[in-house]
């Protein structure tokens, strides 16, 4: 399926609002809806990209549930930077890479 550019930031909005409410809950602990939401965007996201990007996807996914897991967050929450950073940047390489309509 082909997907606009704007679709696809709008899915990269879609998931930084919930991980953003994974990082508001940082540290309290398993959250199964929050999490299913998560796996949501992930699933869209990897339709969107391409197979490489799928790994980068599956990182920020990782990060932001371990996130709400740690006991102490602080490195889990240094690594979902890094993360949504690489999701970002895989995002804004898609753009550059799409042939021109």
């Amino acid at each position: 399926m082909n997907f606009s550019h704007d679709e696809l930031l709008l899915e990269l909005d879609r998931i930084e609002a919930t991980i953003a409410r994974a990082v508001r809950q940082a540290g309290s602990g398993h959250d199964p809806t929050l999490e299913r939401q998560l796996d949501a965007h992930g699933r869209s996201l990897r339709a969107m990209l391409d197979a490489e990007a799928a790994v980068v996807v599956d990182d920020v996914l990782d990060a932001a549930k371990r996130v709400l897991d740690a006991a102490e967050p602080a490195a889990p929450l240094l690594m979902l930077d890094m993360a949504r950073a690489n999701l970002a940047a895989v995002v804004r390489r898609s753009q550059r890479l799409r042939p021109a309509a």
